[in-house]
């Protein structure tokens, strides 16, 4: 009996793992054939130029937001380096390798995703969760860049899986997991320094609770003896954060005295003049790693200046950045039917706990960050350049959703069905886009020329379409690109341009405010052709061009 117990199991093991891995492979393949058809955004050659130096060596910052986890992604051209020149050297040297390396970590993504939510919930739910992180549009084309944003996100989820697995089995080795965790998370994103704050707090959320429900009297003298498992626990991570972030930057001027830094302007300049005894005070961790995060804070201090103006349904500002930016971009950037899962989830989570929404439940380890980096991002941070900063929480939110499926196999048939019509639908809507994700607006936004009147920069616009406008220049020889002054004829703009991202908004007002678009390209630059009577009768009668 036992031994037919086992070969059932090892064959139900074996189809869910055919399962999983035929999910994967849609993913993996979409990623790579799109990788291929989209040119390289703005920010991707930074990312692996500072992943190639520091390979070879050299940690000097010339820009902010590069990160050692870039490394990963410059590997595959540093291992070419020295090879016999060959088709081995030429294919790893491309730049779809280092694209494949970001992909590859997506994938890892993907599966802990799935293996938390069957954590939680079981397989079927897990398998939904898995679902829609492979099918969100938003994922898929960050997946494959090199950048570090869906580092961040990964690391993150890897980060709360690792502090659920402490908070069950309070060992050190699941300490020591959950430390390595969070330290592999600072070399990704400076975001990732809020990641040990949230652990411990969802920890003691957990824990009190936890206290109080098994005795409501005494709960907070039970407390108290934790506060030292909490202060081993903060030791840990600070110790071994310093320790991984030296090894990323091959301990370069590591214990730099803090007054030897020059700082821009932000809180760490002001500490440094107002506090001299910290002047002498050696750093511990390496000089490009706090400089960088000085640059940073002074960006994000001037609201993401340099990148241009923040943009959000029709307006343009210069600083100061748009409450509620986050939530309108996630509102029109992710589909639909995604929405309305995560949205069921959390009605369904309130509805059939008989405890306060966070009540010692294990959906606090999902829910603390969610809420946190909701708030953070949404009314704090005024970086406001694209979805893609907002991604930490997709993966959260999608193990999260699996509670919506515990009981899937009670669904009724037409739950069943609409459920089935519901991911068709999902699949349908991302297809339409192929091979370009990034410009994805869900159907709320219907024509998709009219994507730039609600959003822009990275939402929009990130350089992937180059090739593609490239090739209608070429087969449109009369048509210009970004004219320079008030005219009539094709005309071709990136939207950036057009609605004062990148320019001035009044530049492009003329165009803006008279005409129309009658095309796009890879559903990102914008196609006008005006008539010269059309023009001069506009003209007439708005004075645009007097």
């Amino acid at each position: 009996m036992i031994g037919l117990w086992r070969k059932v199991s090892a064959s139900v093991w074996g189809q869910n793992f055919i399962a999983i891995s035929v999910i994967l492979l849609f993913f993996l393949t979409n990623s790579v054939v799109t990788a291929r058809k989209i040119t390289k955004t703005y920010d991707e050659p930074v990312h692996h130029e500072y992943g190639t130096q520091l390979l070879s060596g050299d940690s000097e910052r010339f820009i902010d937001g590069t990160m050692p986890i870039s490394m990963w992604n410059a590997l595959p051209r540093h291992l070419a380096m020295d090879l016999p020149d060959g088709v081995l050297k030429y294919w790893l040297d491309t730049f779809l390798v280092a694209r494949l390396m970001t992909i590859f970590f997506s994938c890892g993504i993907a599966f802990l995703v799935f293996h938390f939510s069957r954590a939680f919930y079981g397989f079927l739910p897990a398998l939904v969760s898995l679902f829609l992180y492979i099918f969100d549009p938003n994922i898929i084309a960050h997946s494959q860049l090199v950048t570090t944003d869906i580092y961040a996100a990964g690391f993150l989820l890897l980060a709360i899986f690792s502090l659920w697995r402490y908070a069950l089995s309070r060992n050190w080795k699941n300490m020591l997991f959950l430390a390595v965790s969070l330290g592999l998370a600072q070399t990704a994103k400076y975001t990732a320094i809020s990641y040990p704050f949230l652990a411990i707090l969802s920890l003691l959320i957990f824990d009190l609770f936890k206290l109080r429900k098994e005795d409501g009297r005494n709960w907070f003298k039970r407390s108290l003896p934790h506060l030292w498992e909490y202060i081993k626990l903060g030791i840990l991570i600070v110790v071994l954060s310093i320790f991984i972030l030296n090894i990323g930057y091959f301990f370069q001027r590591t214990f730099t005295p803090f007054g030897e830094y020059i700082f821009w302007h932000s809180p760490l300049s002001d500490l440094q003049k107002e506090t001299p005894i910290l002047r002498e005070i050696p750093v511990p961790i390496p000089h490009a790693h706090l400089q960088g995060l000085d640059w940073t804070m002074a960006h994000e201090a001037r609201g993401g200046l340099w990148h241009g103006n923040h943009y959000l349904l029709g307006n343009a500002k210069k600083v100061e950045g748009f409450p509620g930016y986050y939530i309108v971009a996630f509102f029109l950037k992710e589909p639909l039917f995604t929405q309305v899962l995560i949205l069921l989830a959390f009605i369904s989570y309130i509805r059939k706990k008989d405890h306060s929404f966070l009540d010692g439940a294990q959906e606090i380890f999902l829910l603390v960050p969610i809420f946190f980096y909701f708030i953070y991002f949404n009314f704090f941070y005024s970086s406001q350049i694209g979805i893609r900063h907002y991604l930490l929480i997709f993966p959260l939110l999608f193990v999260f959703t699996g509670n919506l499926f515990t009981k899937i196999r009670d669904f009724s048939f037409k739950h069943k069905i609409a459920l089935g019509f519901g991911f068709i639908y999902l699949l349908l809507s991302l297809l339409s886009y192929f091979p370009y994700y990034i410009p994805y607006f869900n159907e709320i936004v219907w024509d998709r020329k009219n994507a730039y009147l609600y959003l822009a920069d990275s939402n929009l616009d990130w350089g992937q379409g180059k090739s593609a406008l490239q090739e209608y220049l070429d087969k449109n020889p009369q048509a210009r690109y970004e004219p320079s002054k008030m005219d009539f004829g094709l005309l071709v703009l990136s939207p950036n341009a057009l609605v004062g991202v990148t320019e001035a908004p009044e530049n492009y007002a003329w165009l803006r405010e008279n005409f129309k678009p009658v095309d796009i390209i890879a559903y990102e630059y914008l196609v006008y052709d005006i008539s010269r009577s059309s023009f001069e009768e506009q003209c007439a009668k708005t004075k645009f061009c007097k």
